[in-house]
């Protein structure tokens, strides 16, 4: 692999771990409002559903063409990594938890995934889940 998705790889992972979801008439989608760290998982699935809608069956080079400089920018409004973080800080949720909680709500996310970036997002979660 090159750098670039290399890096998107260990980008992407970080806010992989801190997102997932689950089933329920009330999901949260807005990580700011979740009250449980199953919330925060149940917003990282919505979370993770529109950055698979945005990646498509785009290439890593459709990307690169577009801004060199930062292939993945534009998903950076989407991943909202900071307001994850912060939020599974103050309800004390940890990674590992976060992580077994999102490995059973991605269960079904694989079929969204239409090209080999979109397999990249979710390789290193499902790779985490053996």
């Amino acid at each position: 692999p090159t750098r670039r998705s290399s890096d998107l790889v260990a980008y992407l992972l970080l806010a992989v771990v801190v997102m997932g979801a689950g089933c329920g008439a009330d999901r949260v989608t807005d990580p700011a409002r979740a009250t449980t760290c199953v919330e925060l998982v149940d917003a990282g699935r919505v979370t993770a559903e529109k950055v698979l809608a945005r990646l498509g069956d785009r290439t890593l080079a459709e990307f690169e063409a577009e801004d060199p400089s930062e292939p993945f920018g534009g998903l950076d409004p989407l991943l909202r990594p900071d307001v994850f973080a912060s939020r599974a800080v103050a309800l004390g949720c940890g990674e590992s938890e976060l992580a077994d909680l999102a490995c059973t709500a991605y269960q079904g996310l694989s079929h969204l995934a239409r090209s080999d970036v979109a397999r990249a997002y979710l390789a290193p979660y499902f790779a985490a889940c053996d």
